[in-house]
């Protein structure tokens, strides 16, 4: 196995990755929560300092095949998981740092599942972030990470170890243009969704986190008794639409655009 270009690429996303901490920092702010805010703020910036020197250590062979495509993809979930764990644990709002672990996991892999018994409790920067974690694992971590590969061939072989099924294509000629349309329909959905629960009469914080939620359909929530807090038909039909079409095969939204029918 060729381990440098393993750590090499580890070390590439997750310095692009770093700037995914600065989204919840914005929202920590805006509600005047300074100290999560710079908790986020820290968090981005040393996750910056300490890879941006390890991406520039150029590994002698470039190969990648899917061996080294399968082992990324595998740490990448874990490293994940615990670096996306930080905010909870540093902010004191989930203290236990296993349950922290369990519920950035839980966010990244769409699972859904929580250790908290009273979410309404948490900042709202932090609120923000468990929603924010749905909504990059809905889409993977990996498709984030194929948008920045130079090539299409190493994109070929991540996409290949992130993706379910025998089988897996570009729906454009090159990988990470593939990646990009993805992120484009992706956000389109997750757009539409935030305007038809605004609709619905749900506030502009509540729509953003259950979209968010939604678009991974993993289902976390910002209020301790679920969607029933809204008491609304429409809210409900709305968030089940929104699941069922985040759930079609992104590729027939790309054939549709383009008039393969």
């Amino acid at each position: 196995m060729n381990k440098p270009i393993v750590f090499h690429y580890i070390a590439k996303i997750m310095l692009t990755s770093s700037a995914l901490f600065l989204l919840p920092c914005a929202v920590s702010f805006y509600y005047h929560e300074k100290r999560i805010a710079m908790i986020f703020l820290l968090i981005a910036i040393i996750m910056a300092v300490i890879m941006a020197p390890l991406t520039a250590i150029k590994p002698k062979n470039k190969q990648m095949y899917a061996r080294e495509g399968l082992v990324i993809v595998a740490m990448l979930w874990v490293i994940f998981s615990v670096i996306g764990a930080l905010p909870f644990y540093f902010s004191g709002e989930i203290p236990h740092f296993i349950d922290a672990i369990f519920e950035s996991a839980s966010g990244f892999t769409t699972t859904g599942s929580t250790i908290l018994t009273d979410v309404e409790s948490l900042s709202r920067g932090m609120l923000f972030w468990r929603s924010f974690t749905h909504w990059v694992g809905g889409m993977g971590v990996l498709v984030l990470a194929i948008a920045i590969l130079p090539t299409s061939n190493e994109a070929m072989h991540l996409m290949s170890a992130e993706c379910a099924g025998p089988q897996v294509g570009k729906i454009v000629p090159k990988g990470k243009d593939s990646a990009r349309y993805l992120y484009i329909i992706y956000a389109a959905l997750t757009v539409l969704t935030i305007i038809f629960l605004l609709i619905g009469g749900m506030p502009l914080f509540d729509s953003v986190c259950h979209a968010m939620g939604a678009a991974g359909t993993g289902g976390f929530s910002i209020k301790n008794t679920g969607i029933a807090f809204y008491n609304s038909a429409y809210i409900d039909g709305v968030l089940t639409v929104s699941m069922i079409l985040f759930g079609v095969n992104f590729s027939m939204y790309y054939f549709l655009l383009i008039r393969r029918f």
